[in-house]
Formats: C-alpha cells, structure tokens, sequence
C-alpha cells in the first residue's frame, strides 16, 4: 500500500511539472509572436536610452555650488515632459556657437517695448522670445486669470522685468497691492520721462 502511495504522490509531481512546463511552452510561445510584433511596429517597440545630467555642460562654465540656479524652479516638474526642469527646458538648445555670442539661448533680461530714461525699448519679436520660453510652462490663460497686468504687458514687457529669473522665492508672489502699484508707477514713470526728454 505504501507503494501506491509513494507511486500516487510522485505522479501528481510529475503531472504537476508537466502541465507548468505545457504552460510555459504556450506562453513562450505568445510571447514569441508578441515580439515579432513589436518589431514590425516601431510605435510599439520600447526603447532604452541613458540619461546624463542635462545642465552638465552648462554648470561647467556657469558655476551652480550652492544649487542657486535653480532656485524656484529646483523641485519642479515640467508638464511637458514629466521631468525635473533643466536648464535648456528655459533658455533653449544650446549649440557649440554658444561660448561665440550666438543667439541660440534665450537670456532672459528687463526687456520693454517703450523706452525709459536707461533702459531703451526692445523689439516685440525679442520680447515675445523670452516671454514665451516662460509661456511653455506658465500657460497665459492661467497667469491671466492670477492678474490682469499679465494680459495687458503680455507683449510689451517681459516676464523677466517683474520675475526674478533665479529665485529662491519670487517677490512678486505676496507681494501687497501698495508695493504692486509702487512698481507699475515706477516703471510707466521713467517711461513718461523719457517721453518728455525726447520732446
């Protein structure tokens, strides 16, 4: 009896082994034609890239010890990719004509399309460069909606003329609505006076 037994237990193993083997055939089997799936379809196939630093060569020649670069915009992510914001996600490509002068990076600047008594005017198409690298992000409907003064300079002034570009904190969030009004009578004040220097 005790033969049958051992003889009942080692044929349930190996009809046990035997079907996960059958299955493994047949899922092997799917997975095989899955593949070959997947190759003739290039929309389905992953592909594996390494990543780098994307601010390494920039932080080579713009030193960033302290992480001051980054400033707000260091625990952010992009919407448009799901990722940490870099630096080329700003100020654009960079190509090996950077070091030269070339104008391939947006440098962010007070840029105004109405003289003042330093600063001259802009053209719009400079303004309107910097101000959308901000808009890729900040969407203008949004900003908009947070204050007026965002639609009506939206193409006369750019971002970077009231938005510290590198904050730790944006002074302009919190700011009171005295310091708001002190800084547009300042600002239309030079420009005034410029006017009437011209004439």
């Amino acid at each position: 009896m005790s033969n049958i037994k051992v003889n009942l237990s080692w044929l349930a193993t190996l009809f046990t082994v035997l079907c996960l083997w059958g299955i493994s055939l047949h899922v092997a089997s799917e997975s095989k034609d899955s593949t070959v799936d997947s190759v003739s379809t290039p929309a389905l196939q992953h592909e594996v890239t390494f990543q780098r630093n994307p601010d390494y060569a920039c932080v080579q020649c713009h030193k960033d010890e302290e992480n001051k670069l980054a400033g707000a915009h260091n625990d952010v992510i992009n919407p448009n990719n799901n990722r940490s914001v870099t630096c080329v996600d700003c100020h654009t490509s960079i190509t090996p004509s950077h070091r030269d002068g070339a104008t391939d990076v947006v440098k962010f600047d007070h840029s105004q399309s109405v003289s003042g008594t330093t600063l001259a005017a802009s053209s719009v198409e400079w303004i309107t460069k910097q101000n959308e690298a901000c808009e890729t992000c900040h969407e203008p409907t949004q900003l908009q909606e947070a204050n007026w003064t965002h639609d009506v300079h939206a193409r006369d002034l750019t971002c970077s003329s009231c938005h510290t570009v590198h904050p730790a904190t944006d002074p302009m969030k919190g700011l009171t609505s005295k310091a708001a009004i002190e800084t547009c009578v300042d600002c239309h004040t030079d420009q005034r006076l410029a006017q009437e220097e011209k004439q």
